[in-house]
């Protein structure tokens, strides 16, 4: 029998955060949409980004980076939030630039959901080196 060569834990990380933030970016872009039935996109864009902040930081600290989720991250995480919600939001200006329906309103997720793995992986990547080392 040949033993298992381990895997590295970024390809694992991926594969999680696939995941994670396929459910996360699925959830918030449909309250994205159906906030934005009734409500100013902006306002719909806001609702649901702070949402899924509060889902992303458990999930991408504790499940697709496996570290410790300290409050220094988690709030280092949170900030970084904020620059990803204003390319989002930038996003969504160019969306109604180009005349899009309030449904397009959720496409920003394909702008901000790479931007929070890389987010992920600056703010939790140091713990798990010293984990696997």
């Amino acid at each position: 029998m040949t033993p298992q060569t381990p895997e590295r834990w970024g390809e694992r990380a991926s594969i999680r955060f696939l995941i994670a933030g396929g459910a996360n970016t699925a959830v918030t872009a449909l309250i994205v949409v159906a906030l934005s039935l009734f409500l100013p996109g902006w306002i719909a864009f806001t609702i649901a980004f702070a949402l899924g902040i509060g889902i992303s930081v458990v999930l991408t600290g504790r499940w697709v980076f496996q570290s410790h989720l300290s409050p220094l991250r988690a709030a280092l995480y949170s900030i970084s939030y904020l620059a990803i919600y204003l390319c989002g939001l930038g996003a969504l200006q160019l969306l109604a630039l180009w005349g899009a329906s309030p449904l397009a309103n959720g496409a920003t997720v394909l702008v901000t959901a790479p931007l929070s793995f890389l987010a992920g992986r600056l703010i939790f990547t140091n713990d798990n080196r010293k984990q696997v080392a």
